[in-house]
C-alpha cells in the first residue's frame, strides 16, 4: 500500500514542470533529502533538508517538499526554500541547432495544483529563459501564476514592507532581424529592462 502511495507521490512530481524536454518523462525520478515522512492515512509525503528532485534534465531544489493528495484524489505539491529553484532543458528547435535553451524558476514557495493545473510562485518570484547560458527573457514579481491548461500567466508585484512593488519584464531582442515582420508606426526603443527602478 505504501509503495502505491510513493508511486503516486513520484507521479505528482512529474507534473510540476511548465517547460519540458519531452524525453525527460521517460527518465527515472530521483528524490534526495535529509529526511522523508510518508503518511498514507493523511495522504502526505514530506521531504525535508536539502531536497533535490532530478528527472532527466529537470532539477528541483528546496529546503522542504510536501505532497498532499486531496480528498478528490488530486495532487498538490509545495516546495519551499530560500529560494526554491527549478530548471529544465527545453526541446531543441530544429531551426536553431546550436542553441541550448533552459527554463528557470525560483521563489520562496513553488506550488503545483493538479486540480487547477496551475503552478504558483510566491514571494520573490522569477521565471527566466537562457540560451547557451545567457539570460534572454525574464519576468519577476511577488507572485507569478501559470495556468498550464490554457497557457496563461499573471504576475503581481505585490506589497513588500508596506510598499507596492512593480512587475519587471526583460525581453531579448530578436537575433535575426531579416526574419522579423515589417512594422509601420512607432517602435519600442531597446532597453535593458522594462521596469521602474527597484
Amino acid at each position: 500500500m505504501m509503495h502505491r502511495f510513493l508511486a503516486a507521490a513520484a507521479a505528482g512530481l512529474l507534473a510540476l514542470p511548465v517547460y519540458a524536454l519531452s524525453t525527460d518523462r521517460d527518465q527515472p525520478i530521483e528524490v534526495h533529502a535529509d529526511q522523508f515522512n510518508g503518511d498514507e492515512v493523511h495522504q502526505t509525503a514530506i521531504y525535508t533538508g536539502n531536497v533535490t528532485v532530478d528527472q532527466g534534465s529537470m532539477n528541483l531544489r528546496g529546503a522542504r517538499l510536501e505532497l498532499r493528495i486531496t480528498p478528490k484524489g488530486y495532487r498538490r505539491i509545495t516546495v519551499t526554500g530560500a529560494p526554491a529553484r527549478f530548471k529544465q532543458k527545453r526541446d531543441p528547435d530544429p531551426k536553431r541547432p546550436n542553441v541550448d535553451e533552459w527554463a528557470h524558476a525560483e521563489a520562496l514557495t513553488i506550488i503545483y495544483d493538479e486540480e487547477t493545473d496551475t503552478v504558483t510562485l510566491q514571494q520573490r518570484a522569477k521565471i527566466s529563459r537562457t540560451e547557451n547560458g545567457l539570460q534572454k527573457d525574464m519576468t519577476q514579481g511577488e507572485k507569478i501564476v501559470y495556468d498550464m491548461r490554457f497557457a496563461r500567466s499573471s504576475v503581481d508585484g505585490g506589497v513588500v514592507n508596506g510598499k507596492k512593488q512593480r512587475v519587471t519584464t526583460i525581453i531579448a531582442p530578436r537575433n535575426n532581424s531579416k526574419n522579423a515582420p515589417k512594422r509601420s508606426g512607432a517602435e519600442l526603443s531597446s532597453s535593458p529592462a522594462l521596469s521602474s527602478g527597484h
